[in-house]
């Protein structure tokens, strides 16, 4: 056997480096191994502390490349600093370096998500109980839905102690376990037995989107937030595919039930509020290939549709169902840009500013609508009147300025049976429109 080669010990290498007893070439202000495998470097001032809960793999990493699913996030082009989407979440894993220590910080976010964050997804009491009490109990047989709670309840913490170094680490690592192992299930397919916790994990990635938004910089070019709708519009596909299993579930139903019923307008005489986002729009279609004009049309009718249905009555369970009601083509509009839709979109955000001072949704008003403004050209910009005028008015916002508010009410057996309706019809629609499953 030939004899060792021996190498001199780096005494000033950084602590990655020690921990997994490799040498560190003490490159700054990152290493090259932290450099090689994308993860922080204490070198680096900057960087989140190093981690004592989550390093690199080389075995997961062998593993392969992320799964394609509906959860595709931030793309390399990204400045966001929040959850690294942008890597494989395979790149990380948990492994237990400091157990006391990873102990104490999954005890502090367990009772922090508890106590406080889980009050936060809803102002429903039933749908409370369930993010509080039920989602945990699932959770204790689906370790990726744990890791999805411990990352939200992080990330919240950093919102709150945004000095804290180690919850933004946690935030990072816990969600990037979280998402490895749920793309893996989506691929192999929604069962009676992963439902549940598949859609409480992708409910959970979809609030972990929105809020992760307020840590971008804000100083870069200002970037679409795809993310959101691509983790909503997952949610739903969840939710249809898994249906016949959900509707039947004592813990997770209260909170499907607790969206409204959809009753949409789409208002072909045009005299809506929000009728004047549609003008121009058979001009515009004519000159657009005939195998996605059709389809085109419908996405601006039906998500101007919604925000008229929101408008009406602007309470939180309406207007955050926007992102996962809207057809799969208008998410590929946002992604091309489409000056149309990204009015719409802005019209959508501008609503939550209503619901400004739920942590998770703070500033989005104002920084989507800002940003999305800077990315039309002047000839769209009397269509941006009303969503500027809302998402930059601070104080109490009356019906003048909102454009008027309905009083209807929906009476709350008859909303419960709507979604129940809805919903089935969708499942049913999409189940018949499936391919046949291969039969071994």
């Amino acid at each position: 056997m030939p004899p060792r080669r021996s190498h001199k010990k780096s005494k000033a290498g950084c602590k990655r480096c020690k921990i997994r007893k490799i040498k560190c070439d003490e490159v700054h202000p990152r290493c090259g191994n932290c450099a090689k495998h994308g993860v922080s470097c204490d070198f680096d001032p900057t960087a989140p502390d190093s981690p004592t809960s989550f390093v690199h793999s080389p075995a997961a990493a062998s593993a392969g490349g992320s799964p394609h699913s509906n959860f595709s996030t931030a793309s390399p082009s990204s400045n966001s600093t929040v959850v690294p989407f942008y890597r494989s979440p395979l790149d990380i894993v948990r492994a237990n370096i400091n157990p006391a220590a990873s102990r104490t910080l999954e005890l502090r976010l367990m009772h922090h998500y508890t106590s406080v964050t889980s009050k936060t997804f809803s102002d429903s009491p039933a749908q409370k109980v369930a993010w509080q009490e039920d989602i945990p109990t699932i959770a204790y047989d689906a370790e990726y839905l744990m890791d999805a709670i411990l990352a939200v309840s992080a990330l919240h913490l950093r919102a709150l102690n945004p000095s804290d170094r180690s919850v933004v680490r946690a935030s990072h690592g816990y969600m990037a376990s979280a998402l490895a192992k749920f793309s893996s299930l989506l691929k192999d397919g929604v069962s009676e037995l992963n439902a549940e916790a598949l859609f409480s994990t992708a409910a959970l990635i979809g609030f972990q989107s929105s809020a992760s938004r307020r840590f971008e910089d804000g100083d870069g070019e200002y970037i679409l937030p795809l993310a959101w709708f691509h983790s909503f519009q997952g949610i739903k596909t969840v939710v249809m595919t898994s249906w016949q299993w959900l509707r039947n579930s004592a813990k997770v139903y209260p909170i499907i039930n607790g969206q409204p019923a959809l009753r949409l307008d789409l208002d072909h005489s045009r005299t809506s509020f929000f009728a004047p986002l549609l003008e121009g729009m058979d001009e515009q279609l004519s000159s657009e290939p005939e195998v996605t004009r059709e389809e085109t049309k419908r996405a601006y009718e039906h998500s101007v549709a919604f925000l008229n249905w929101a408008h009406q009555k602007p309470d939180r369970s309406r207007i955050l169902g926007f992102a996962a009601t809207v057809s799969r083509r208008f998410v590929e509009l946002i992604a091309q840009q489409d000056p149309r839709t990204l009015v719409i979109i802005s019209c959508f955000f501008a609503m939550t500013k209503v619901v400004d001072d739920v942590w998770w949704l703070h500033g989005v008003a104002k920084r989507e609508v800002n940003g999305i403004f800077n990315l039309l050209s002047e000839e769209w910009w009397g269509k941006m009147e009303w969503p500027i005028r809302i998402a930059n008015h601070e104080g109490e916002m009356d019906d003048i300025l909102w454009g008027g508010v309905s009083s209807i009410k929906d009476e709350p057996g008859e909303e419960e049976e709507r979604i129940n309706i809805h919903i089935d019809l969708l499942a049913e629609r999409m189940n018949n429109a499936a391919p046949p499953m291969d039969v071994d």
